[in-house]
């Protein structure tokens, strides 16, 4: 399970090492780090407390290094009671769980740095144990390995992989007289543990990091946190355009009504101005009566009087009818009268028979006393 889990975790990783980001954060990390006084870069190093376990003349040589720097040694008798004795004297305490590495001497390894194409970077771990007799005395079986990519040549399109190999019996011989398990088993570089993990992946410790479990908690917890503010402020901000949606509706019901009341005033100021533009242009018919009656004479009568568009038509008998155009002429409410017509004579009457018509004056009939008088 663990073997299946640690293929694509490395495939990942090389992803991420080849990529421009993973450069870009180291150089970012390393400046912020080189710009921080000598206690606070130690305290930020990177690199994790390792406990090393390194075989002596007499036994076993511990250390304890952090930021690639030894910070305490000591020695153990082979004993594993001894061992564990001078692990729990460097340990850098109970709170801190550190790595333990068993690092071997330099000379018990074999070493190559071999060029394989950029293509087997894919599957660069079955790569190297289908040609590991190739590049060593041993067959894949026979051997414990580990390889590290030292370089990658984009242009030529090659890989420089640094192989490292050491016999199952030798470094199996070296467990059996180890108390408990280890993280790694690393050879020699300088005094230093070179980086490879020699170790199979079912014989790795599996170790508890509470601190990382507690800080795993509490990045959960702010994510958690974080996801129900947002939520929160999503929701709030729903609510307030709704709020805001609500009001702008009843702003517009409201112009609405506003336009409407408008247009109700507008259409009654427009038929207020029609009629009083009518009564300014055309007379009224009782002024028009009433300036009829006092024109003719005692010796005329009307049989009918009416209004026709801007013209008024007058029918009646009188006893001189050829005078009433002169008489309606001084009218200030008709002009132009005219004949319709001729005069005929009424037998039983003694009278003239007259139809007449006249156009209307446009405004009122002002300044006549008689119609102030009628009225």
């Amino acid at each position: 399970m663990f073997e299946l889990i640690q293929k694509p975790w490395r495939r990942l990783r090389a992803r991420y090492e080849k990529s421009g980001l993973a450069a870009f954060l180291r150089w970012w990390r390393d400046e912020l780090v080189d710009a921080l006084p000598p206690g606070w870069r130690e305290w930020l190093a990177p690199d994790p407390t390792v406990l090393t376990i390194e075989p002596a003349a007499e036994g076993w040589r511990v250390r304890r290094l952090r930021g690639g720097r030894v910070e305490v040694e000591d020695q153990a008798a082979r004993e594993p009671d001894a061992l564990l004795l001078a692990l729990g004297r460097i340990g850098p305490g109970p709170d801190v769980v550190p790595r333990q590495v068993l690092m071997l001497p330099a000379s018990e390894a074999l070493r190559r740095r071999i060029v394989l194409p950029a293509a087997a970077e894919e599957h660069l771990g079955q790569v190297l144990s289908y040609e590991m007799d190739r590049h060593t005395p041993f067959r894949a079986d026979q051997v414990y390995f580990d390889y590290r990519i030292q370089r990658r040549d984009e242009v030529a399109r090659h890989l420089a992989v640094d192989l490292v190999a050491i016999p199952r019996a030798e470094l199996d011989g070296r467990l059996a007289a180890l108390p408990s398990a280890l993280d790694a088993a690393d050879i020699a570089d300088d005094g230093r543990p070179a980086g490879f993990n020699l170790l199979p992946a079912d014989r790795r410790a599996r170790r508890i990091d509470r601190r990382l479990r507690l800080n795993v908690i509490l990045l959960l917890g702010a994510i958690v946190l974080a996801w129900l503010v947002m939520a929160q402020s999503l929701a709030l901000r729903e609510q307030a355009l709704e709020s805001l949606g609500e009001e702008v509706a009843a702003a517009r019901s409201e112009a609405n009504q506003s336009a409407a009341l408008k247009r109700q005033l507008r259409d009654a100021i427009d038929g207020a101005s029609f009629l009083a533009r009518r009564k300014a242009e055309q007379p009224v018919a009782v002024d028009v009566l009433v300036e009829v009656t006092r024109l003719v004479p005692d010796d005329t009568w009307l049989e009918r009087l009416s209004f026709v568009g801007s013209q008024v038509q007058l029918q009646g008998q009188s006893a001189r009818a050829d005078k009433l155009i002169g008489i309606l002429t001084e009218s200030k409410c008709l002009a132009n009268p005219q004949f319709q017509g001729i005069i005929q004579p009424d037998g039983a009457t003694g009278k003239e028979r007259f139809s007449l018509a006249a156009e209307l004056k446009t405004g009122a009939c002002h300044g006549n006393d008689a119609v102030a008088a009628a009225r």
